[in-house]
């Protein structure tokens, strides 16, 4: 019943909170867990209006257990394909659904509906015997619990693997640039519980330690399974987390409290509150698991931590739902990580050609919704996004007369501790344009040990001269380069990270960018 309440708020959630037809633009589609087994045909729209309609009847059936176990299964396909698509025109996935679904699967093959259910009425009704299968309900609770256990689990273990196995992501001031990250880099409000924690060191860096406890605790409930207060006290870790992470990183996922059912005993609960003593039931001779159950729990356990503990594993098998929970865990903060220094990150920034300045909310909604298009260096898949983002502004912003988008690669900087806790954007370059007339125009090209390529788009760029900039640092260098059509001979440059930037007239453009590999 938890499961089902869960995946009934998930199917809300996305119904109200979509903020494009699903699956998306057909130009970015690209399948998902599940929708790989279509290969890259874009699912037709009756088939999605379909799929509504089972997840919510069988979810719902779920929940009221009617034929129980098959509309657990139901639901699952259904509900699961739809968030899926949720995804469909995004380079990668992001994590808000995925422990409700992790679950869900979890409870595949499970005996629900044995008790609490439409199910069981029916049998009374028909005076059909009670159904108690003897071992036949702890394996799969306990592999639910492990599945939501692990989501926290993983978030912890992530962010003292960030640290090089230290706790560096909690002793530092990765929390206070955390925070601004989430909210100034595209200029939200900070809720005051976020900037009542940036104001002072001891307050984030205690947040951070205490944050890493509390996502650590909800594992424990898999290691005292027979300890019911010991669970409570995990489901308890599990609940304050969810609540933490509403009230400072403001991202609700009531969605996932009904979660926490799976750290209840709920046979010892009933009968304490009937004040009967709890009987646990004997083991059956010579009773061993099935053996369709052991395969099933043996693959879902080695899956699931494969995909939560390796890094970056989750996106590139796209096997969505099972996935790692990082969570905020880079480490934002600069070495030596016991002193107070400023941090740089860069980000998006876009700017609207429109008859009418944007406002504030219009100008949020752009810079915020559409962030991490500032990583994307192919410059048809950027033609792409930027339309689709210029088309969708246009709906959700018609009285500003918008027609045309420019996005530019920013660097933000902000201040060491104590200094006001604020990020000041710098312009680096402009990745792409989509004018007034519906042209499109970047010079995005490619760079390596040798040189760097101008792949130009709508522009000349006979005239070019380039500049880069090294270390996140705001100061341009110079690029002495020999040129042979659009690639410049430039040898080696020096840094991590470097942005290459073209000057063409009077506005300077992204050209390419290198990064050293990190867990991120």
């Amino acid at each position: 019943m938890g499961i089902a309440a869960a995946v009934l708020l998930t199917l809300l959630r996305l119904a109200t909170l979509s903020t494009v037809h699903l699956p998306g633009p057909p130009e970015l589609y690209r399948p998902v867990g599940i929708w790989m087994l279509l290969g890259h045909t874009v699912p037709p729209g009756w088939l999605i209006d379909a799929l509504w309609v089972t997840a919510w009847t069988s979810s719902a059936a779920m929940l009221l257990g009617l034929y129980t176990r098959a509309a657990t299964a139901v639901s699952c396909g259904a509900a699961l394909a739809l968030v899926s698509l949720s995804f469909a025109s995004s380079a990668t996935w992001s994590h808000q659904y995925n422990v409700v679904f992790l679950a869900q699967i979890a409870f595949l093959g499970a005996r629900g509906g044995d008790a609490l259910s439409i199910d069981a009425v029916v049998r009374r009704w028909r005076e059909h015997p009670a159904i108690d299968v003897p071992r036949g309900y702890q394996w799969s609770l306990r592999l639910v619990q492990l599945a939501v256990a692990l989501m926290f689990a993983g978030a912890a273990f992530h962010k003292i693997m960030h640290g090089h196995f230290t706790l560096r992501w909690a002793l530092s001031d990765n929390l206070r640039y955390q925070l601004l990250v989430r909210y100034d880099l595209a200029g939200l409000p900070r809720p005051a519980l976020a900037s009542w924690l940036i104001d002072d060191a001891w307050r984030f860096r205690t947040a951070a330690v205490l944050n890493l406890i509390s996502q650590s605790m909800p594992i424990a409930a898999c290691i005292f399974v027979r300890r019911p207060l010991i669970r409570a006290l995990a489901g308890g870790f599990f609940l304050l987390e969810i609540i933490a992470f509403s009230f400072i990183i403001n991202l609700w996922n009531p969605h996932w409290l009904p979660l926490a059912a799976v750290f209840v005993d709920w046979d010892r609960l009933v009968a304490f509150v009937r004040r009967h003593p709890h009987v646990t039931p004997k083991v059956p001779a010579g009773w061993t698991p099935p053996r369709a159950a052991r395969i099933f729990v043996v693959a879902f356990v080695i899956y699931d931590a494969i995909t939560a503990l390796i890094p970056t594993v989750d996106q590139r098998v796209n096997t969505y739902p099972f996935s790692a929970f990082p969570m905020f865990a880079t480490v934002r903060a600069r070495a030596p990580y016991d002193q107070h220094l400023p941090y740089s990150v860069t980000g998006d920034r876009f700017e609207a050609l429109s008859d009418r300045p944007l406002d504030d909310a219009a100008q949020r909604w752009l810079d915020h919704t559409n962030r991490r298009l500032e990583t994307v260096r192919d410059p048809e898949l950027l033609r792409k996004k930027l339309a689709a983002i210029l088309a969708e502004s246009q709906r959700r912003f018609p009285q500003f007369g918008i027609q045309g988008l420019r996005h530019y690669l920013a660097i933000f900087e902000a201040a060491a501790y104590p200094a006001p806790a604020r990020f000041e954007p710098h312009l680096i370059g402009m990745t792409g344009e989509i004018d007034r007339s519906g042209a499109f125009h970047t010079v995005l090209g490619t760079i390596d040990g040798t040189g760097v390529a101008l792949r130009p788009v709508g522009l000349d760029a006979s005239g070019a001269q380039l500049s880069y900039y090294r270390d996140d640092t705001l100061q341009p260098l110079p690029i002495k380069s020999e040129r042979t059509g659009d690639r410049f001979l430039t040898g080696p440059l020096d840094g991590d990270p470097i942005y290459v930037v073209a000057t063409i007239g009077s506005d300077r453009w992204l050209v390419a960018s290198r990064r050293a590999w990190r867990w991120e």
